[in-house]
């Protein structure tokens, strides 16, 4: 550096400073420690922690304060805080001093972290048998501290269980045993051993519990379950009890000595209550409920009631057929049915729908002379036809168009029988009758048919009276009809 020589040196070094010294001020506190490390004996470390007040660019004594009425003690601008002074789980210690009337302040905040208990943990045991399968009692079994494993024999003879799996060779396999050892207890529980390699040449040396089970193609096996199949062969339970059977003979389910079972034979055939299919032919034997399909074959013998559509029926029926509707392609055969004089005893017949004819009977109905309403055996609804109409029940409808009426009708009368119809509510119509000739009542019969063109809203009605076309009697005494009995039958064209 050369010398300061010169006015314009000595101009330059005799002016002011440009740069001034610092003069900020500040509080520092550090801490010795940010926690105390509280173990499972609630002794502490550090046994304390010590807080150092730092003063820059100023000079003073520090005044210290802590949280929590927690005790400090202080030497000059050091506090000290003591684990056992420390109250609560966190202490925040804070410094302060005043300096040219300002204060500075600074603080450091410690806690206690607590050490977690030692948990229990995890064991492992091994031992090499020749046994086809160990036992499964005691299910557990306890050796002391955590070094210990079951003792020898355990489960099994010739068992030595060790930390680490044994060397083992063909037909030996290798069980294992899982551990827990407990600290506070100072003891090992050790669960029943499970099956955990072996060395074998085929599965069959082997017996065991497989649980689920992935495979591909299985011949020739037996499968078999439940108290009634406790063995592989192909029969009946005999002990009450119920199950499955599966083989190459077949399938068998339940208990026939239960009422419920199924059979499938080795040829396809199946057997089961009310019902089997043999060599291709379906039989049922008991009642056919709530049937809707399409039949292509012979249905024989049923009876039953059909809720459905039943299609392409051929067959005969001996049995009763009620309430049936559906569509009939093939013959029906003998198709009727009987009933009394409740409000559904009608009769009709179209495409749809079978024949069904009405029996009604009365006793001792005496007629009034010239009383035609009197001599009505039926009342309107018992044989009143009607339109196909929604509203109307199915058992009184019949189709527009032609219809061919057929009424039959016997009675034991004095003195005469005659048989009516009338349309729409109009007037009634004579059909036909018969004068009974004897003196006193005797039998009677009449029958009819006539053709009628249906339209749509039309009803039919027939009726039967003691008395002849004019309303009158050969012999106008006490008119009177009983025991009579008529049947009524339409049909559609």
């Amino acid at each position: 550096m050369s010398a300061i020589v010169g006015e314009r040196d000595r101009l330059i070094m005799d002016t002011v400073p440009r740069f001034a010294p610092a003069n900020d001020r500040v509080l520092l506190l550090a801490a010795t420690a940010q926690a105390f490390k509280v173990a499972a004996t609630t002794l502490a470390a550090p046994a304390s922690i010590d807080f150092t007040a730092g003063l820059v660019n100023m000079q003073g004594q520090v005044a210290f304060s802590a949280s929590n009425a927690s005790v400090l003690t202080r030497v000059g601008n050091v506090a000290t805080l003591a684990y056992a002074g420390m109250v609560g789980d966190s202490v925040t210690v804070t410094a302060t001093i005043v300096v040219d009337s300002l204060t500075y302040t600074a603080s450091q905040t410690v806690s206690k972290v607590f050490d977690g208990l030692t948990g229990n943990s995890s064991r492992v045991a091994y031992s090499k048998t020749g046994l086809l399968s160990l036992g499964s009692t005691p299910a557990t079994i306890s050796s002391q501290g955590d070094a210990s494993f079951p003792p020898i024999n355990t489960w099994g003879a010739g068992t030595v269980w060790e930390g680490s799996p044994q060397a083992f060779g063909a037909g030996e396999s290798l069980y294992r045993s899982d551990g827990i050892f407990n600290p506070a207890s100072g003891t090992t529980k050790w669960a029943a051993p499970y099956l955990n390699a072996l060395k074998v040449g085929q599965l069959s040396a082997i017996s065991a519990d497989l649980g689920k089970v992935t495979a591909g193609d299985i011949y020739s096996a037996t499968v078999h379950g439940g108290t009634g199949y406790p063995s592989s062969a192909y029969a009946w339970p005999s002990n009450g009890g119920s199950g499955f059977h599966l083989s190459e003979s077949g399938l068998l389910f339940g208990n026939p000595a239960l009422g419920k079972y199924m059979q499938i034979d080795a040829a396809g055939n199946i057997y089961a209550p009310g019902f089997s299919i043999v060599n291709g032919h379906a039989v049922f034997s008991g009642n056919l409920d709530s049937v809707k399909g399409t039949f292509s074959g012979e249905l024989i013998a049923a009876k039953g009631s059909f809720s459905g559509v039943l299609d392409a029926a051929k067959g005969k029926f001996s049995g009763e057929l009620d309430a049936v509707k559906g569509t009939f392609s093939g013959d029906l055969s003998s198709a009727r049915v009987s009933v009394g004089t409740a409000s559904a005893a009608t009769a009709f017949f179209e495409p749809g729908y079978p024949s069904i004819s009405l029996q009604s009977s009365a006793s001792g109905v005496f007629v009034e002379t010239s009383s035609l309403n009197s001599a009505a055996v039926f009342t309107n609804l018992e044989v009143l036809f009607k339109h196909n109409a929604p509203g109307w029940p199915a058992a009184l409808r019949i189709r527009s168009g032609s219809v061919f009426f057929s009424i039959v009708c016997t009675a034991v009368v004095d003195d005469q029988l005659s048989i009516w119809y009338r349309m729409n509510g109009g007037n009634w119509r004579w059909l036909s009758g018969v004068q009974e000739r004897q003196d006193g009542d005797a039998p009677a019969a009449t029958v009819y048919g006539l053709t009628l063109n249906i339209n749509v809203g039309d009803t039919v009605q027939f009726g039967v009276s003691g008395t002849n076309a004019d309303l009158g009697a050969a012999n106008m005494g006490k008119l009177y009809v009983k025991q009579c009995q008529a049947i009524v039958i339409a049909r559609n064209f």
